[in-house]
């Protein structure tokens, strides 16, 4: 797993994961573009833990910033080279966006970064005829608000390639400014989530707030080998 885990494919993946993700990214040059990992502070220890493997795998200091007065913890990482091409990759019209370049994002990494940031897994509870309760199987949920159609189609069509999961779309409408949106969210049935949890679960980082996050998934569906 460690050879896994210094694989050109495991740092290009868990950089592409990270920006489809919660992550910004912006031209600071022409060459130089800054990545911004933002999350609450709930999730500071996914904050420090993203920060010691973008530090390890790009051999550069990290500084992680506190802010309690907005209740957020944040790093950033500025890049050149193949950090820069990643940046343009996935943008479209200064928009984040799934491209076809989405296959360079060939390592269970990827996906996992993805779940951690925008995944949920639902924990339906029903009642036995009898007044007991029982639950269904878990089912994964990816928040893909900020994307467009074209750009959840492909990222639904990669996860199936990937790991055989097949996705469907579940516009979700919301009431903004006193406006009704609609939004993209990707679901997943109980069968196609056990597929995309084994093909991740080794990868999701051992810290309080993910074994939190899907401890319904980890119960029902385990994690380690």
């Amino acid at each position: 797993m460690k050879d896994l885990q210094n694989s050109v494919s495991y740092k290009r993946s868990l950089l592409i994961g990270t920006l489809l993700g919660d992550a910004t990214s912006r031209r600071t040059t022409k060459t130089k573009v800054e990545y911004a990992i933002v999350h609450s502070l709930k999730q500071a220890d996914f904050v420090e833990w993203k920060a010691h493997e973008l530090s390890r795998l790009y051999g550069k200091k990290l500084t992680v910033r506190y802010d309690y007065e907005r209740q957020r913890v944040s790093f950033s990482l500025y890049q050149g080279g193949r950090g820069r091409l990643i940046h343009e990759w996935f943008h479209r019209n200064s928009k984040k966006a799934v491209t076809d370049k989405i296959r360079f994002m060939d390592h269970p990494i990827g996906l996992s970064m993805l779940l951690c940031d925008d995944g949920s897994v639902r924990k339906r509870k029903k009642y036995h005829k009898d007044g007991t309760v029982y639950y269904l199987k878990p089912s994964i949920t990816i928040a893909t608000h900020c994307y467009d159609l074209a750009s959840v189609d492909n990222l639904l069509c990669h996860i199936e390639q990937l790991c055989g999961a097949r996705g469907y779309l579940n516009p979700e409408r919301r009431w903004r400014v006193g406006e009704l949106k609609e939004y993209n969210r990707v679901n997943f049935n109980s069968e196609n989530s056990q597929k995309l949890w084994e093909y991740i679960r080794l990868w999701i980082p051992r810290i309080p707030s993910m074994i939190s996050k899907f401890a319904f998934a980890i119960e029902r569906l385990g994690i380690d080998e």
